[in-house]
């Protein structure tokens, strides 16, 4: 039986985007986990979904031994904890007082809220708005931000690029917004513990010639039906046509549990800024041929770790409000810094004589000469067919 590669649908669309976003978590991780201490590079975005995420699984692990905790007071903990170990605690008054207004201005633009666009209408995205940025300005949020995030490389984050002309709240959020969004979140939203049969857990598309993993945030159970919840993030509300375009959701459509037949009988969106739920009744197979091949092309360059330039290299503007951003322009620069492509190489040739090391150990001279002859013959035939599996190597190797 010919051994599938598994591949996440996130590490897919990573890729398809930048493909620094994946070398980030790949090699980059590696590299400054070694460098810093094991304090792991992250952006402001995955710092808001790691706190999030990290409350439900200790809640979900509470309940399990018939412990119920109120998740703010678990996302507290969570902060204190994180802090302390990054040495920030000096923050905490700050981050508070942060928190306490940035909620203020959260719901004086919100439904219940004074301020409206000209036609009367809510905005979508409050914090790219003028009246977000001088209010944020008059009331102190702005300063504030900026002194809390001046700090946020101690947690792993990228350093905030010193330009008076940068519009702060155009950028990727940072610690400061990772703290706030994360208390608002936690007031704006119900999760029924009871109902939760997982928290993070990868579930599977299996195709033809790969396996596609992909994450829902939870596993929830409504009587007999299994259902999949997934989360975002951003302040704007998702809008139900890039929903039904969105690969990570079409792949919920089809993905089982590891080891169960069972599918899900629905998928929901949450929109967590907002609280807001958005149901999809799932439709079996959607965009399962352009995930089949996305998957198996970027799965071949990464068994290669063949990674080209960054976005980054076309200059800062280019980059957008890519959550990576600062890592990729930290210092000199990612390129510079690290070099992508032979950063990937070394990598592999890392692992490659450290496993032929371990393989070859027992065997004379003369034998490993031999083998150094059919490495020379074999090695370029796999360098021209990345992707291949132990078991097509195997049948290939049994072939001569």
């Amino acid at each position: 039986m010919v051994e599938r590669s598994s591949i996440a649908i996130e590490t897919v669309l990573d890729w398809a985007y930048c493909e620094a976003k994946v070398w980030w978590q790949t090699v980059g991780r590696s590299i400054e986990e070694k460098a810093e201490s094991l304090i792991s590079p992250r952006t402001g975005s995955i710092l808001l979904q790691e706190a999030i995420q990290g409350i439900l699984k200790l809640g979900y692990q509470s309940h399990q031994k018939g412990n119920d905790f109120e998740f703010p007071v678990l996302l507290g903990t969570l902060w204190k904890v994180r802090l302390g170990k990054w040495g920030l605690n000096h923050l905490r008054e700050k981050m508070a007082a942060y928190s306490v207004l940035y909620e203020d201005l959260m719901i004086r633009f919100g439904e219940s809220g004074d301020i409206r666009k000209m036609g009367g209408s809510l905005y979508d995205n409050p914090t790219w708005s003028h009246r977000w940025r001088d209010l944020a300005l008059s009331n102190g949020l702005t300063d504030l931000r900026k002194e809390i995030d001046a700090e946020q490389h101690k947690a792993g984050l990228g350093k905030i690029k010193k330009d008076n002309n940068t519009d702060i709240w155009k950028e990727p959020i940072g610690l400061a917004d990772a703290f706030a969004r994360s208390n608002w979140i936690v007031e704006n939203n119900v999760f029924e513990q009871e109902s939760i049969e997982g928290v993070g857990e990868e579930v599977y598309v299996t195709l033809p010639h790969i396996s596609v993993g992909v994450t829902p945030d939870l596993i929830r159970t409504s009587g007999e039906d299994l259902v999949y919840e997934k989360h975002y993030y951003g302040i704007r509300p998702p809008r139900m046509k890039d929903l039904l375009g969105d690969y990570t959701i079409k792949a919920l459509f089809s993905a089982k549990q590891e080891d169960s037949d069972k599918e899900a009988s629905s998928v929901f969106v949450r929109h967590l800024m907002s609280g807001k739920m958005i149901h999809m009744k799932p439709r079996r197979a959607a965009g399962i041929n352009e995930i089949e091949s996305m998957a198996s092309a970027v799965q071949r360059r990464m068994n290669a770790m063949d990674f080209s330039g960054p976005r980054m290299v076309n200059g800062w503007d280019a980059c957008g409000n890519c959550d990576y951003k600062l890592l990729c322009f930290d210092g000199e620069g990612i390129m510079q810094h690290y070099n992508l492509p032979l950063s990937g190489r070394i990598s592999l040739a890392d692992d490659l004589i450290a496993e032929m090391g371990q393989q070859l150990k027992g065997y004379t001279e003369e034998q490993k000469e031999i083998g150094i002859t059919f490495a020379r013959v074999f090695l370029p035939f796999v360098a021209q067919n990345p992707g291949m599996t132990k078991d097509q190597i195997d049948w290939l190797i049994t072939g001569i």
